[in-house]
């Protein structure tokens, strides 16, 4: 009896601790496909930490291709950037073969992050 009265209330404890959702922190994710691993630069963005959820590069268009055949990578380089939005799911916020873009998206993010933090 007693076993199961403590059974039960970690139990319970355990719904209690599991049913408030935590804050999700805005993080994102990018898959850059290039021709070549040194030709890879998002990850070189300063500060990219602060929003980095986690980052790929896949090198030529058949791997990506093949990874990712929902994209349909037509050329290289190409960017896809995603915003985690909940638990196992991401929604893709950009898709462009200009690096300047995708950079200049990633260092907009990454500004906000540091005025959220200020």
């Amino acid at each position: 009896m007693m076993k199961k009265l403590f059974l039960l209330s970690v139990f319970l404890l355990f719904l209690t601790a599991c049913g408030q959702p935590p804050e999700i922190k805005k993080r994102y994710s990018y898959v850059e496909v290039v021709d070549q691993q040194e030709d890879a630069s998002l990850s070189e963005i300063e500060d990219i930490d602060l929003i980095l959820r986690n980052g790929e590069v896949i090198v030529g268009l058949d791997e990506a291709n093949e990874k990712y055949s929902r994209y349909n990578f037509e050329q290289t380089p190409a960017y896809a950037i995603f915003e985690y939005t909940g638990y196992l799911t991401d929604d893709m916020i950009m898709f462009t073969y200009d690096k300047e873009e995708a950079v200049a998206l990633l260092e907009e993010l990454i500004q906000e992050e540091k005025e959220k933090g200020e």
